[in-house]
């Protein structure tokens, strides 16, 4: 994608979320999956599970009956799980193809009960290339900022963040300390 598309994909994927200035990371997560299943047109289901640790942090793949299933790792914060996210997310925008399963896999994807062991396992079964894998961290990239940039256009108070929302977390996220201040 070049630089314009993206710019354009990052500000109508923002206006698109129609964010609350309080919206938490948790809340955004959410948010997201609403949005790019409308895009989509077709329902995607939202995980949190313990990855292991085996190096996944997160999982994208598509079952029979044509249902997105995206597993996000808990063992970060929530502004980490929030950037895995917009990586699988962003493999969706670009249009690369996530595994597919069949009905036994997608039954057994949708349980909670799921291994670490068998997450990984499907993981594994990605065809994604590494061109696919940069293509996806630019465009992640590219909707990290927008967000950020949307984070510090809401009202707050620069120099004393508090709380869970989505402003604060990206002041903490990205260096932000009480003795230096604000970094604008």
């Amino acid at each position: 994608m070049k630089a314009k598309e993206l710019r354009e994909l990052s500000d109508g994927l923002i206006r698109e979320l129609d964010l609350d200035e309080s919206a938490t990371a948790e809340a955004v997560c959410v948010r997201l999956c609403e949005v790019m299943a409308r895009r989509l047109r077709r329902e995607i289901i939202l995980r949190f599970d313990d990855l292991g640790a085996g190096g996944t942090s997160g999982l994208w793949a598509v079952t029979a009956d044509e249902v997105h299933v995206v597993i996000v790792t808990t063992a970060r914060s929530w502004v980490h799980r929030l950037l895995i996210l917009l990586h699988e997310i962003a493999h969706m925008l670009c249009g690369h193809q996530p595994p597919r399963l069949d009905a036994e896999e997608g039954r057994r994807l949708l349980y909670p009960d799921l291994s670490p062991s068998m997450l990984r396992i499907l993981a594994g079964r990605t065809n994604l290339s590494r061109k696919d894998e940069r293509e996806a961290d630019r465009v992640a990239g590219v909707l990290t900022r927008a967000l950020i940039d949307w984070a510090g256009r809401q009202p707050h108070e620069p120099t004393r963040p508090e709380g869970d929302d989505l402003a604060t977390r990206a002041w903490y996220t990205f260096g932000y300390s009480p003795e230096r201040g604000h970094r604008g």
